[in-house]
């Protein structure tokens, strides 16, 4: 028994640590779309590609896993291509979700395809739509290039009540 103590506790180890990163898709049958949530352990988005593509055409940030940040390097994100923090000043009281499970996760599709919305434990947090120039988040007070402040009137009317 004392044996395989160490390989039991490198085992559960390894898992917790590869359970960090969260990465769930889904594919839409009538629009050929796929959603995408991405959570990098700094920062989670939510992504709507193009038909028949899995290269995003839409996003939203759905929340931050540590502080926002105080300030952004715009120029700097342009030219590495890094997935953007969420910076302080549009951060909602919401945006900060610091031990988030990916079981915690689901999609929730409109009925034609052409947006979807995250759901954490079942309450939306973050969509996206083809018909919209930027997705929707709680985790923004004000709306910016990472999403517009959430819409409960607009998400009702895409995904119903």
């Amino acid at each position: 028994m004392l044996r395989i103590l160490p390989f039991l506790v490198l085992l559960l180890w390894s898992s917790i640590a590869l359970a960090k990163d969260i990465f769930i898709h889904s594919h839409h049958p009538v629009s050929k779309r796929f959603a995408i949530f991405e959570d990098n352990e700094t920062v989670a988005y939510l992504y709507l590609t193009k038909p028949g593509a899995q290269r995003p055409e839409k996003d939203a940030v759905a929340y931050s896993r540590v502080p926002p940040a105080p300030e952004v390097d715009w120029k700097v994100i342009g030219q590495t291509g890094e997935v953007p923090p969420l910076p302080r000043d549009v951060a909602s009281s919401q945006a900060l979700i610091r031990n988030p499970r990916e079981q915690e996760f689901t999609f929730k599709w409109s009925s034609s395809g052409e947006a979807v919305a995250l759901l954490r434990s079942g309450v939306p947090i973050a969509f996206a739509a083809a018909s919209e120039k930027f997705g929707y988040s709680k985790a923004v007070s004000k709306s910016s290039h990472l999403a517009n402040a959430w819409d409960q009137k607009r998400y009702d009317a895409i995904f119903g009540k």
